[in-house]
């Protein structure tokens, strides 16, 4: 299948997902979807906290499966960046900083808690970075269910490298992990989508396309989930004229249900605008957009708006096929 791709921006969101047991490295990284391990070069020797591959953010939501059982994960990867392995362990600190989840708040209208009640740091806050290893990782011991319910983020910064000859990155020596639990909406699914409005622009008009592969719809909130396919990323999906696939870019859909009705209340764009106010909203002509419980299917209707253009309507039918 022929693929394309519509110039994609870079966005301050990427949902990724974790699936949690006992003590686990986020799969996400190992799939290089984050970049956690990197091998720059470069004098002096700089560790940093990487949690976004695309941009310098440094914010990233992940989230776990609910579960009433302590459970110890790896939340923030700290890496070396150097050209060759750590030649001996190296032991990074790193300390809380709610005042950096203060600043994303305000910066970008978000109301994120502080769940520091809810959570211990393991070993102190102190990563180690094995000898022979790029990466090591802070971990932190809580359970799932008491994050329920609410929106928590978390900032930590490094304030200490233990060995000697080691400086701390300028621009990414602090982060912001957002921690969700999967809310029911969150799992794979395959995807069936209409597209109307554009075909001017190049893209389908009127028929019925499949995605090629299972996409993910992954937590980023109590009742909201962000959409990300293998193929093009978190950017809003879509089909060319021929049927090849694409995506959008300056857009990260984010799909907001009524938890108590399952119905698909908004769709909102989380992606920074690059120029073209390119935004979302629900196709006022349907009606019945919404999350049906017994199917495990999601029908979502809406259109995408950009400045200069007409309305590109975006018809989805979302059908799950397991969890993520």
């Amino acid at each position: 299948m022929k693929l394309n791709k519509i110039k994609s921006s870079a966005i301050a969101v990427v949902l990724i997902a974790v699936s949690v047991t006992g003590c686990l490295k986020d799969k996400d990284y190992d799939k290089g979807l984050i970049q956690s391990v990197r091998a720059t070069g470069g004098t002096p020797s700089v560790v940093e906290i990487k949690l976004t591959a695309a941009d310098v953010s440094n914010f990233l939501v992940v989230s776990y499966d609910n579960s009433n059982a302590d459970t110890t994960v790896d939340l923030i990867p700290v890496n070396l960046a150097t050209h060759d392995a750590a030649l001996q362990d190296l032991h990074i600190t790193l300390t809380p900083k709610q005042s950096l989840v203060d600043d994303y708040n305000t910066a970008n209208g978000t109301a994120y808690g502080d769940p520091s009640a809810f959570f211990t740091l393991a070993d102190g806050g102190v990563v180690t970075i094995p000898k022979g290893s790029y990466t090591g990782f802070l971990k932190i011991k809580f359970k799932p269910s008491d994050f329920l319910g609410a929106d928590w983020a978390v900032g930590f910064q490094i304030t200490a490298v233990q060995e000697s000859g080691y400086t701390i990155s300028g621009n990414l020596g602090s982060g912001v992990v957002a921690i969700a639990i999967k809310n029911k909406y969150d799992g794979n699914y395959n995807l069936r989508m209409k597209l109307a409005g554009w075909s001017a622009y190049g893209i389908a008009d009127g028929d019925t396309y499949q995605w090629p592969s299972a996409v993910s719809m992954i937590t980023s909130g109590p009742a909201s989930v962000t959409i990300l396919t293998q193929e093009t990323g978190p950017g809003q999906p879509g089909f060319t004229t021929d049927g090849g696939i694409t995506s959008f870019g300056a857009t990260a859909p984010q799909y907001i249900f009524d938890l108590a009705t399952d119905k698909l209340i908004d769709v909102r764009n989380l992606a920074p605008d690059d120029g073209r106010g390119r935004a979302f909203q629900l196709n006022p002509a349907v009606t019945d957009s919404r999350y049906d419980a017994a199917t495990k299917t999601i029908y979502a209707a809406y259109i995408m708006t950009q400045i200069g253009r007409p309305n590109q309507e975006i018809y989805d039918t979302l059908t799950y096929v397991g969890p993520r």
